[in-house]
């Protein structure tokens, strides 16, 4: 993965996507209908303020601050389940060089408000991944649900400057069905590039139910029975519950769960 450029002060704005409209068409995608580059993915998250990525790609050791204390694994294991592999990972979430793409939204809860939650329309759908060091990423594969077609319809006019042919399915292509690998997705802290099959922990989806932000776990990567087994539900409570408090006490809004995929 490139190493994106460090991000001016000016362009620091709240994550409200396609915000810089004008720039949308330096996020180009590659000819034909095929997934979105990582580069193209970095420059959608620099028009939606969201400078976590610009931050992991271009700081190697010497930049980073001093690490934190962290959980241990055994911690980690009963707080938000065992780190395991992706079912699969599909062939168009890895990139030519072997590397998982990043999700064109990818967000670190870190990064997260609760605005991005209010301006969700309607039908938004948020997929979450806690992560191998027991971080919480989000992002999208539908992410038509989270961007209006409006904005959608001046990005295509936007990237047509500079490839005219480009189509709405091209577009489409490039931005949608990158699942929960893509979210859960781990950065080398010397190179900045994203790993394959980055392992991941609890994962699911996170939507409105009757007007209330609900957290499930159906992923079909990480929570499949194949890597994961059969979890216990006083487990699935502890993992979800877990997860549901860590949103809500960043977005400082409701957050409720229920168990799904494995109920």
């Amino acid at each position: 993965m490139a190493h994106a450029r460090k991000t001016k002060p000016e362009e620091a704005l709240p994550a409200s996507f396609m915000r810089r409209e004008e720039r949308q068409a330096e996020a180009a995608l590659a000819p034909g209908n095929r997934p979105m580059s990582t580069d193209a993915a970095m420059n959608l998250q620099r028009f939606a303020g969201n400078q976590a990525v610009s931050r992991l790609v271009s700081s190697g050791p010497s930049g980073r601050a001093h690490p934190v204390q962290r959980a241990s694994s055994a911690e980690l294991d009963h707080a938000a389940g065992q780190a395991v592999p992706p079912k699969k990972t599909k062939d168009h979430e890895i990139d030519d060089k072997g590397d998982v793409r990043l999700n064109p939204l990818w967000v670190p809860l870190s990064e997260f408000s609760g605005r991005d939650l209010d301006n969700s329309p309607e039908g938004a759908k948020w997929q979450y991944a806690v992560t191998e060091d027991g971080e919480i990423s989000l992002g999208s594969e539908d992410v038509a649900s989270l961007i209006p077609k409006g904005q959608l319809d001046r990005l295509l006019a936007g990237m047509r400057t500079k490839q005219p042919g480009l189509t709405a399915d091209d577009l489409s292509g490039g931005l949608e069905n990158m699942g929960h690998p893509t979210i859960a997705a781990h950065f080398d802290q010397v190179t900045g590039r994203t790993t394959s099959n980055p392992k991941g922990r609890v994962s699911g989806e996170l939507y409105r139910i009757g007007g209330v932000w609900t957290l499930n776990d159906k992923s079909g990567r990480f929570m499949a029975e194949k890597v994961r087994g059969k979890p216990q539900t006083e487990d699935l409570e502890r993992w979800l519950s877990g997860v549901a408090e860590r949103i809500s006490r960043q977005t400082r809004r409701r957050i409720s769960y229920q168990i799904m995929k494995h109920s």
